[in-house]
């Protein structure tokens, strides 16, 4: 199973970079790739083995976390103006 997430904004690469350290003690099965696209396209692909209904539940949560902290991310570079 499979999910993609693509997010529009200009600085995708700084958002890229921040997100990639949080890629540590994925749950078993799982894979999570990120790259740029052009100057303003991160896609993020979330990949998990699903043998259980429980791993469904794990991906998702995963996406949804990936979010808020995109999320986050985005405020303080706003609030930064960066």
């Amino acid at each position: 199973m499979s999910i993609e997430i693509r997010i529009e904004h200009e600085d995708a690469e700084e958002i890229r970079k921040s997100l990639d350290v949080d890629n540590v003690d994925l749950p078993n099965g799982m894979t999570i790739n990120m790259v740029t696209e052009g100057e303003n396209i991160l896609v993020i692909n979330l990949r998990m083995e699903v043998s259980r209904p429980k791993d469904l539940l794990t991906l998702k949560s995963t996406a949804d976390e990936i979010m808020r902290h995109v999320e986050a991310l985005v405020k303080t570079m706003e609030r930064l103006n960066i």
